[in-house]
């Protein structure tokens, strides 16, 4: 017999208004993951106190599944909105946030492969991985968050699934939590008439060759579906799965940055020509007739200034503002320079180098084209990085001939304003070159205005996702003039090497870049998932409306010891009352391969517990020898948590003949609870277990207090006071019968210390 004695070892009450609704411990380290009816996450320790709090994504937006990734470094969030949070439980911060396809998020799972592919010599396929590219320091931006936080997601030796189980009936399996690599649908699968609905349920071996998944079926009944879908590839692939998943990871990271980047590279813009172009702006709508360019054009040939002129440039824009205003452009364009050579084309540079490296991988036909890893999707992916290049050097030199331009134009304007002023002039600036007039001229008659608006620069196009109004000469695109120089290249069409547009801005080409890169990774889950099957599939009818099975309880366990393999799923056969639970246990080692045994067992055919009716509250695995379960009376007075021994509930467990069919339990099994506690003051509802810590957190039925308990407490502590308060169990069942389950002068009891 199991015995597992607890001690109450802390009480808590909760505040604020909004009800707890899912807590899921760590199984590595002491805390433990709560959510609320608002749609907050909070992480706790195991003295209840707050670690940090994930705020509310939207209003009316739920929390529907919480996992943890097996090391506890990651915790990922499903909401009812279809969206994916992953959160470094360090630091709090969001990793990152994906939507696989705007479905409600109704179950996860995230399984670690039991063989280690990291240390292993020859399953390098990548040399070592660059360094990412520096933050950007930006009061409104920072882009190394994002790069921060993908740390958390690195040097992982075993490939992890993070697996998603959707509303409509589909299930997406991602690598390391962030590269989608297989697409289940469960309808097609099973090839039935009906669609498959809501997956309740998701249970992945060891191994990731096989996944035992619950879910609905879509046709108005109390009706649900359990089965097992085997996805032998992911099995085969899994060292080319890891490669790819590693590249991905980077790749997203990247992409991230350049991003973040241009979002900063917009706002230097934006704060250095703000107030300028405005004044010229404001110049322009005084008089329709006239025009900025032309009365500054005469006022440069002829050396006179109408009075409308004169009176804008000694008073609204004054040589202090333009002097002003000159220094915050020419900051600003230096900031620009900076964020495109140490961010944008170092990101790039990077990106092309995973680009090509994913190239290769895609030429090994032998291994990777299972996966649906193309390669002339690859190369599409390449060539778009390097038309972004190029774009990029392009700008480069569009902002080095706008700070050319700009610092003539600023000195003319100032010099003219001195005289105009009658101030005096420096030394330095009083004589100009005929070439400075040419730039001024140049500068007027072809860059200073745009379509009746004042551009002062020509950089502002590139950083809009439409195609550039003035394209820069091909004497000046760095692209252009390397095919001037050497002919050859313009020979070949169809090679690797990639093709700039003239006409895209930099916005533009970015996101052809991010569409290329994705339809390069596009074809890999549906191609894995064609390859899944499904060789067990039973319906299972259960006491409750249709309307009423997201509330009952469902509980699944992967174990994997070396002589015993198996997934277990639990659950309840109504909301309430209930009257006992299923389990299903389904093998995976080769012996067992596909051996699938179930039983129902019954609270009725429990020893130790009184008859009457119960509400199943919770249940959960401890780990994999014991189950607990958290039970309230009919009356709702007393609640009980009873342990069972999960060894005993195997055997009982009998073969299930039929491989597609309806499962009929002909009989109830027994239940031997190895130990149990009365909860007299206590209604309890909610369960959260933690194995590895040893403890146990029960909540109230407002959900308003959480007792902290201490689980499998040593018999020899406290003799005395066992002594006292623990009774046998078997007078205990006999005084609650007497008592109807009244139990009003009978305190908390158990096989341990009574708190």
């Amino acid at each position: 017999m199991v015995s597992c004695m607890m001690r109450q070892s802390d009480e808590k009450h909760i505040l604020g208004t909004a009800s707890t609704e899912i807590l899921l411990w760590s199984s590595r380290r002491d805390l433990i993951a709560v959510s609320n009816s608002s749609g907050e996450v909070f992480l706790r320790r195991l003295s209840w106190s707050k670690v940090w709090k994930l705020p509310k994504t939207g209003d009316g937006i739920k929390v529907t599944a919480i996992v943890w990734r097996p090391d506890s470094v990651v915790l990922a969030v499903g909401y009812s909105s279809g969206d994916v949070t992953l959160v470094d439980v360090e630091s709090g911060n969001i990793v990152h946030t994906f939507n696989p396809c705007g479905e409600a998020i109704t179950a996860l799972s995230w399984e670690n492969s039991i063989t280690s592919i990291n240390k292993e010599a020859e399953n390098f396929l990548l040399p070592d991985l660059l360094p990412q590219p520096s933050k950007v320091n930006s009061s409104k931006l920072d882009t190394g968050s994002m790069l921060e936080g993908y740390k958390g997601l690195k040097n992982e030796e075993l490939l992890s699934l993070l697996w998603i189980g959707l509303k409509n009936g589909l299930v997406y399996g991602y690598a390391f939590g962030l590269f989608p690599c297989c697409l289940l649908k469960l309808s097609e699968l099973s090839g039935l008439n009906e669609t498959i609905g809501t997956v309740r349920s998701i249970c992945p071996n060891g191994d990731h060759s096989q996944l035992c998944i619950l879910a609905d079926v879509r046709a108005g009944r109390s009706e649900v579906l359990l089965i097992t879908v085997d996805t032998p590839l992911i099995t085969y692939c899994l060292k080319e799965l890891y490669g790819l998943g590693v590249l991905y990871r980077q790749i997203s990271g990247l992409m991230d940055c350049l991003i973040s980047a241009q979002k900063a590279l917009q706002e230097a813009w934006e704060d250095a020509l703000v107030d300028l172009e405005s004044k010229m702006v404001r110049y322009d709508n005084n008089d329709g007739q006239s025009s900025l360019s032309v009365d500054l054009m005469e006022l440069l040939m002829f050396g006179h200034a109408g009075i409308k002129l004169e009176k804008f440039l000694v008073t609204d824009l004054t040589d202090k503002g333009l002097k002003r205003i000159g220094q915050a452009v020419e900051l600003s364009y230096s900031n620009m320079q900076k964020l495109l050579i140490k961010h944008i084309v170092c990101a790039n540079y990077q990106l092309s180098h995973y680009l090509t490296q994913l190239c290769g991988l895609a030429k090994q036909e032998d291994r990777f084209s299972c996966l649906g890893l193309q390669v002339n999707l690859c190369l599409n992916a390449c060539r778009a990085a390097g038309s972004f290049t190029a774009k990029t050097a392009e700008l480069q030199q569009v902002i080095d001939g706008s700070i050319k331009y700009l610092k003539t134009f600023f000195r003319w304007l100032y010099v003219t304003i001195l005289r105009l002023s009658d101030e005096p002039i420096p030394p330095e600036l009083a004589t100009s070159t005929q070439q400075d007039v040419r730039f001024i001229a140049n500068f007027l008659a072809k860059d200073f205005e745009t379509d009746g608006q004042v551009r002062l620069d020509r950089i502002g196009q590139y950083l809009r996702n439409e195609p550039l109004t003035s394209i820069a000469s091909s004497k000046t695109r760095p692209w252009d003039m390397l095919a001037e120089t050497c002919p050859t290249i313009t020979n070949f069409p169809e090679s690797d090497l990639f093709q700039p547009r003239a006409e895209r801005s930099l916005v533009q080409e970015f996101t052809h870049l991010e569409q290329q890169v994705k339809a390069s990774f596009e074809a890999i889950p549906s191609a894995v998932g064609q390859t899944a099957s499904l060789p067990f599939m039973t319906n299972l009818t259960l006491d409750c409306q249709s309307d009423g099975l997201d509330k009952i309880k469902i509980i699944s366990r992967s174990i994997n010891q070396p002589k015993d393999r198996c997934n277990l799923i639990g659950l309840t056969n109504s909301t309430t009352p209930s009257s006992g639970f299923y389990l299903f246990e389904f093998a995976s080692e080769k012996e067992r391969k596909n051996l699938t045994r179930a039983a129902f067992f019954s609270f009725k055919r429990c020893n130790h517990l009184p008859p009457g009716e119960y509400k199943l509250s919770d249940m959960q695995f401890y780990n994999d020898e014991i189950m607990s379960i958290l039970l309230l009376t009919e009356e709702n007075t007393n609640s009980i948590f009873l342990q069972l021994s999960l060894a005993l509930l195997r055997e009982q467990l009998a073969p299930i003949m039929s491989r597609r069919g309806p499962f009929n339990s002909s009989f109830q099994s027994d239940l031997f609870a190895s130990s149990f506690r009365v909860f007299n003051d206590f209604q309890a509802t909610a369960l959260g277990l933690s194995s590895s810590r040893k403890v146990a957190a029960i909540f109230s039925a407002a959900k308003r207090k959480v007792r902290i308990f201490d689980m499998e407490v040593e018999e020899e502590e406290d003799v005395e006071d066992e002594d006292q308060d623990i009774e046998d169990v078997s007078d205990l069942s006999q005084e609650i019968s007497k008592d109807g389950g009244n139990q009003k002068d009978v305190s908390d009891v158990d096989m341990a210390v009574s708190p």
